[in-house]
């Protein structure tokens, strides 16, 4: 892109591909259009960029605009800086096919893929804005439109008007997280979802948000990364389909329930508690929004911290313990457990 290598994170959930407003002033993108879009929970306040040349896999893609925003809070979340996001105008220019086994994806031409009998089939709509959905069945209930979403961290997010409507929450034990988007920090709820069917394909036990200002008009929620991360997938938009095949379950990704009730923002120094969960383990155990962790099972926080494995101490099994260190140098161990 302009001549610079970027990391960028794949989000089909995005109808266009964003920049943080740091890479777009390093790039020299000035004449910005002031706009203001719809994230998943609000408005935000952005910038459009004209006539942006993105290279993928040896592509060249020129897309008619890219949107320039603060991705602070998304950042945030990933625990390392987040510098664009690839959206869905960039991903309809061919067939991505994704391979958790060998934790590699490519990008080939569209109409390129030929499935076998182990890949199942899903049709591809398309919301008023542009959001990619599929038909998707929760708890057994007749099949809805969820945004493919491979830019979220979470597995299921679900409107709270769905989840009542459906009285998806009766009888469950519930709690609160921290979800960070483009429009800032919101305060949603927390359960496990029985199960998913996704065609003939059922996924139990789903870690779900239930969010009370889902904006979408064509959708009731989305599905991210982690629910996809327990198949081998090929998206192809172009010819409206979304594959899917069942694989090991050592290659798949971690399915992300936290059970430390702790909701972290983190940098290159150290983690910033910004929310503990209603009834969770950290609440339990005094923690507060504003303590900062420098290290944790004795190591320290630094650039690494969330491209190895050390991030997935949150989503240990219950009761282990984990000592954390803080910034003022006191260590506090917490015991990890099931809160919702």
């Amino acid at each position: 892109m302009a001549g610079a290598v970027i990391e960028a994170v794949l989000d089909s959930g995005s109808g266009a591909t964003m920049i943080s407003k740091s890479l777009a002033a390093k790039l020299g993108m000035t004449n910005l259009e002031p706009r203001r879009i719809n994230g998943l929970g609000g408005k935000a306040e952005v910038g459009l960029v004209r006539n942006v040349e993105v290279v993928l896999a040896g592509q060249t893609h020129v897309l008619p605009f890219a949107i320039v925003a603060d991705l602070g809070a998304i950042s945030a979340a990933f625990g390392r800086p987040i510098d664009m996001m690839l959206g869905a105008d960039v991903l309809a220019g061919g067939c991505v096919a994704l391979d958790f086994a060998t934790r590699r994806f490519a990008f080939e031409k569209a109409g390129s893929f030929a499935p076998g009998p182990d890949w199942t089939s899903l049709v591809l709509g398309h919301g008023t804005k542009k959001e990619l959905f599929v038909l998707a069945s929760i708890a057994g209930l007749d099949p809805v439109a969820l945004m493919l979403d491979f830019g979220s961290s979470s597995a299921l997010m679900l409107s709270a008007a769905y989840t009542d409507a459906h009285s998806l929450l009766a009888g469950k034990i519930t709690s609160t997280a921290a979800l960070g988007g483009i429009e800032g920090v919101h305060i949603v709820k927390t359960f496990t979802a029985d199960k998913v069917g996704l065609g003939a394909l059922q996924v139990a036990s789903v870690p779900a948000l239930a969010h009370d200002r889902w904006t979408s008009e064509s959708t009731v929620g989305n599905i991210g990364m982690p629910l996809l991360g327990q198949f081998d997938i090929v998206l192809d938009i172009s010819q409206g389909r979304l594959w899917l095949r069942p694989i090991p379950v050592k290659a798949r990704l971690p399915m992300l329930k936290d059970r430390s009730g702790l909701g972290l923002a983190a940098s290159s120094t150290e983690l910033t508690v910004v929310h503990v969960a209603a009834g969770g383990p950290a609440a339990r155990s005094g923690w507060a929004a504003g303590d900062r962790i420098a290290a944790v099972k004795g190591l320290a926080i630094d650039t690494s911290y969330t491209r190895g494995t050390l991030w997935q101490w949150r989503y240990g099994p219950a009761g282990e313990k984990v000592a954390l260190t803080l910034t003022d140098g006191t260590t506090r161990t917490l015991k990890l457990g099931d809160y919702y």
